[in-house]
């Protein structure tokens, strides 16, 4: 059950390579090789975007000179995250989905289970 994601604020709290903030999966599972050959591997996403993510950018720093199919993982990466834009004055954070106005409760989650509950009764998924 995913109730809740990561939302990026600034960067300054999420991984770039390991957190799942972007795509849908972490960087270091859809790029796998870039992953491997990275120097940075723990870089925070903010480090990342002040030192540049487009292609020829200074955040993209490697273990060993890339080959052409490599390049153009870096080249697909980067397009990934052509729109994303950091705002640093919001903290990194998990959102409830359930409630992303208002966040937890015990309530709204009591209100969910039973409403769930009565769905799968009567063979009808939310």
């Amino acid at each position: 059950m995913g109730e809740n994601k990561w939302v990026v604020g600034g960067g300054g709290t999420t991984y770039f390579w390991t957190n799942d903030w972007v795509g849908g999966v972490p960087l270091r599972v859809r790029f796998p090789r870039l992953f491997a050959l990275a120097e940075n591997k723990w870089a925070k996403v903010e480090e990342m975007a002040r030192r540049g993510c487009q292609e020829g950018g200074g955040a993209w720093r490697w273990r060993r000179r890339l080959l052409a199919w490599e390049e153009e993982c870096v080249r697909e990466c980067s397009v990934l995250l052509h729109n994303v834009v950091l705002q640093g004055v919001i903290t990194d954070r998990w959102q409830w989905l359930l409630d992303p106005v208002n966040g937890y409760s015990v309530k709204g989650t009591y209100h969910f289970l039973m409403t769930t509950g009565e769905s799968l009764a009567r063979g009808i998924y939310v």
